[in-house]
């Protein structure tokens, strides 16, 4: 996920399921009473997440709170910072007791819509105008729009670029300001990188997270609309045509060129990222706010930032990925208008630009103010999000495809050397699959349409 999120495996998911209606019965105490402990005021509960992701958001939510209770003496705000394996378990226990919060936070794109589509979602459109959503890009909210209706609304927003070490680049004889643009250039610097004893990618596959990281970085380079990534997952398109599995192919070119560390199979994602931080490696896949912390703590002249090489040919060629994490208005929520009030309050000009100095998270949001960025890492991205389209590829994924199908694929490129035609076969079958079991979100997938 996103900054892999989920970093704890499967292997707890069963302990956690017991535990989720213990937890969901002490949250149920936290907000549900319209009497706020005898004082008249409505109770506005809040679940939320992100410290995890982006450190400094447990102290941006308290200010919010704070400052909102200021606004709005009649209504206290109770928010609840969630743990990441129980995210989704307590939500959904509670919503089925119709115990839900009036504010739940989700990952984006399709971890938030299985939700939407499994009916525990309001649509937000309904409590917030269309005048009043305007100064959210359309390019944010279209990850949660469906059937006609907004379902989610930015929480924060981030970017994925290729954090860099430049005095490697130097060493190898690389520009460490402008490393690479294409693909061919791409492999040229990893050539030079490695000619010079220098492992060029730093990666980790034990964990299964790193293969829809390379597919936010790779595959939608061939696509030109957000609907060709829907019509895929809804299988009206292939894996085996060349627009949608030409990134495999590159996979493999890296993997054979001896270009990613060898141990890759023994390195869970982090730590394989964590390879430039000690050397190993030259580059990583990684997130803006983490490449800002090295940025800060080694320096400008040490950590770089680049969008990836480009190979394809769609509109999406040189599109960066900035997706945004998002809040929904459970079913359940007692208090709907009053939830869409605070969400509305979080994204006033004052509130995003104190997100960005306590957090270091840029609000997906029209009154951004480029003023506010203090490292040249958040400026480069801010170009980027000007200049180029924004699509994360990875917040389509139908439910289950990546765990069932992405994950094992790629993993069996490395450890059998499975071929890149053989791979998108299997992707396909994976796809069918997960599509038959789950055929209410194969019809939400046939319905849904994007407008860009």
């Amino acid at each position: 996920m996103y900054l892999n999120k989920r970093k704890e495996k499967s292997m707890k998911k069963i302990s956690v399921v017991l535990i989720a209606a213990l937890v969901v019965s002490l949250l149920f105490g936290c907000g549900k009473s319209d009497d706020a402990k005898g004082t008249g005021k409505t109770t506005l509960s809040v679940w939320y997440w992100g410290e995890q992701e982006v450190p400094g958001y447990k102290a941006y939510m308290e200010e919010m709170v704070k400052r909102y209770e200021k606004k709005n003496p009649d209504i206290k705000v109770e928010a609840v910072l969630q743990e990441s394996d129980n995210l989704y378990t307590a939500f959904r226990t509670a919503e089925a007791a119709g115990e839900g919060p009036d504010i739940q936070y989700m990952w984006g794109g399709t971890q938030a819509m299985e939700d939407v589509w499994k009916g525990n979602v309001a649509p937000i459109s309904d409590y917030i105008s269309e005048e009043e959503l305007s100064v959210i890009p359309k390019s944010a909210l279209a990850q949660t729009n469906w059937n006609g209706k907004q379902w989610g609304i930015p929480a924060y927003g981030f970017t994925y670029g290729i954090a860099y070490d430049k005095e490697a680049m130097r060493t190898a004889g690389v520009d460490p300001e402008n490393p690479f643009t294409t693909w061919d250039e791409f492999l040229e610097c990893c050539e030079k990188l490695k000619s010079s004893g220098i492992t060029p990618l730093g990666m980790g596959l034990k964990d299964g997270y790193l293969p829809a990281w390379i597919g936010i970085f790779l595959g939608q380079q061939n696509m030109d609309s957000v609907n060709d990534m829907i019509s895929l997952m809804s299988g009206q398109e292939s894996f085996t045509d060349k627009k949608y599995s030409e990134w495999l192919e590159k996979i493999a070119e890296l993997k054979e060129a001896g270009y990613i560390n060898e141990d890759i199979l023994s390195l869970d994602l982090y730590q394989g990222q964590q390879l430039i931080e000690s050397k190993k490696a030259a580059m990583t896949l990684h997130t803006q706010p983490y490449a800002v912390s090295l940025e800060k703590s080694l320096g400008s002249d040490q950590i770089g930032f680049a969008k990836a090489p480009v190979f394809g040919t769609g509109k999406f060629a040189d599109s960066v990925a900035t997706p945004s994490q998002v809040y929904v208005i459970p079913n359940s929520a007692k208090h709907k208008e009053e939830a869409a009030d605070f969400l509305l309050f979080l994204q006033e000009e004052d509130n995003i630009k104190y997100l960005y100095e306590s957090a270091n998270a840029m609000m997906p949001n029209n009154n951004f103010d480029e003023s506010w960025v203090s490292s040249e890492i958040d400026r480069k991205v801010l170009e980027w999000q000007k200049e180029d389209n924004n699509f994360c590829y990875q917040l389509y994924f139908a439910p289950m495809f990546e765990t069932d199908g992405l994950i094992p694929t790629v993993q069996k490129m490395f450890s059998e050397g499975l071929a890149p035609k053989d791979a998108a076969v299997e992707l396909d079958e994976a796809l069918g699959k997960c599509m038959e079991q789950n055929p209410e979100v194969h019809d939400a997938f046939l319905e849904w349409s994007v407008e860009e």
